[in-house]
């Protein structure tokens, strides 16, 4: 018999995810929890996602592609080259991620245990690295003095982002302030005016 793809249920079982991932993380969610929420079978869930990773990225993917856009306004409206890196990295290490921290670890903890043979669901990732790329230019004035290699950038900054999120889940909150301004020195010299 075939199944009969409906958008509400489709809607049902991406709020239980996220309410769920949210809450529990993606290792203390089930399929089964997200069915029994969502008011549907388990095999329901296989008509519509092919496996766990991919309904987290169904919940993920959006929650941080409009938390990344509130991000680059917030960029945007500011002047001067130190307040743009700032808010960029503060974004990236400590907002975005506190906006929904148990869906940030749901993430990570998705990735950390996803069969390395397999890919992402989605190319996130390098969305963000082209999308960083390209705020970072915009931030930082060109210096002949000091060349930077944007383009490995991004890379680094999301591993960073990583382990900040890894490190909030277990409570090993640094200066996160503090490592951006270090961080801001190192990019921009410390000559850069200074919040």
């Amino acid at each position: 018999m075939v199944q009969v793809k409906r958008t509400s249920v489709r809607n049902a079982i991406l709020d239980s995810a996220r309410d769920l991932f949210s809450e529990r993380g993606y290792h203390g969610t089930t399929l089964l929890d997200i069915a029994d929420v969502a008011g549907t079978g388990v095999s329901s869930l296989y008509s519509y996602f092919p496996s766990k990773i991919h309904l987290l990225y169904a919940v993920f993917e959006p929650w941080y592609k409009d938390a990344f856009a509130r991000l680059e306004a917030r960029v945007d409206a500011l002047k001067e080259p130190r307040e743009k890196l700032r808010c960029i990295l503060l974004g990236i290490w400590r907002d975005i991620p506190n906006e929904n921290i148990g869906l940030a670890n749901s993430h990570m903890e998705a990735l950390t245990s996803a069969d390395p043979r397999a890919r992402k669901p989605t190319p996130l990732l390098r969305w963000t690295e082209e999308r960083l790329l390209v705020l970072l230019q915009r931030a930082i004035p060109n210096d002949p003095r000091r060349p930077i290699n944007y383009d490995l950038v991004p890379n680094l900054l999301m591993m960073a982002y990583d382990g900040f999120v890894i490190n909030r889940r277990l409570n090993d909150l640094r200066d996160i302030e503090a490592l951006v301004d270090t961080m801001c020195d190192i990019i921009l010299g410390p000559d850069a005016t200074r919040r």
